[in-house]
């Protein structure tokens, strides 16, 4: 039985109306309606305060909706993911005022940068989880996200083809001298 099946059996048993229950919950009816036809989903406070009002345990409440346990824990991997990103950012961060109080120039190290970065992408394309990312964001989110990483890498995949191509030209160069 889904979620919103189960809500409408449970406000149904205590002869509740969707109004009451959202009276109950200080939120709209709509937001029980949408939850009972399964076309929105409650939130995990709104879900503890449903099995606590209609008086059953967490697990009896929600264990027969795998949508909604899949839901619950893909956003608390995303949570996990947002950490890692603030984290990479302030790291970051550091690793830049570190760079400037030494009098480092950045773009005297920016290709091992560039190259480090495109290795780290390479490996995190490969370990992601792609469904449950699909989940988790909207595919507009993700194409921009794409969209944005290729701009940064562009300079670096020119680097690398221009490179090669000098290269190239350099070895005929020296097989003509021969």
């Amino acid at each position: 039985m889904d979620l919103g099946s189960q809500i409408k059996r449970q406000r149904e048993v205590k002869e509740w109306s969707q109004q009451i229950l959202a009276d109950k919950l200080h939120i709209s009816r709509q937001s029980i309606s949408k939850w009972e036809q399964n076309t929105a989903l409650p939130s995990f406070t709104n879900i503890v305060a449903m099995s606590e009002l209609f008086n059953i345990s967490l697990d009896e409440f929600i264990k027969s909706d795998t949508q909604l346990a899949e839901q619950i824990d893909a956003k608390m991997k995303m949570s996990k993911i947002l950490q890692a990103v603030i984290v990479s950012a302030l790291i970051a961060f550091m690793v830049f005022i570190g760079m400037k109080i030494a009098s480092i120039n950045i773009y005297d190290i920016s290709s091992y940068f560039t190259d480090f970065g495109a290795i780290l992408l390479i490996i995190v394309m490969f370990k992601l989880d792609w469904h449950k990312l699909d989940q988790i964001v909207s595919r507009r989110v993700i194409i921009l996200i794409a969209i944005t990483v290729v701009m940064f890498l562009i300079p670096a995949i020119n680097d690398f083809i221009m490179s090669f191509i000098d290269g190239w030209k350099q070895a005929v160069i020296d097989s003509d001298f021969e």
